[in-house]
């Protein structure tokens, strides 16, 4: 007499596999985020022991980068006096003198 399913066997082993493989990919993405964590807390210590040094040391730098400059983009596009419709970028003219041509 047949005792339970005959693919028991092969079922139980592909639950197994799949519960190993999750727990595979887990690790994996729980390493991956404690990695990036740890370089962040990485850098940040590195650029305030810098700057400590940096104002112990006196090389103090009060120059800042520049911000790239913010344009109002949509004012100049509703202005009463833009073009309607699309603008055309016309290139030069390009003469046979560009091109160095024999006369």
């Amino acid at each position: 007499m047949q005792q339970g399913h005959p693919r028991h066997k092969q079922l139980s082993r592909a639950r197994h596999e799949m519960r190993m493989h999750n727990r595979r990919v887990f690790d994996k993405k729980l390493n991956d985020g404690m990695r990036s964590i740890a370089k962040g807390v990485r850098k940040v210590a590195k650029q305030v022991s810098d700057g400590i040094r940096n104002i112990i040391s006196g090389n103090v730098s009060t120059e800042h980068e520049q911000a790239p400059e913010i344009k109002d983009i949509y004012s100049e596009m509703h202005k009463p006096s833009a073009p309607q419709g699309l603008v055309q970028i016309v290139p030069p003219n390009l003469t046979s003198d560009f091109f160095g041509s024999r006369k």
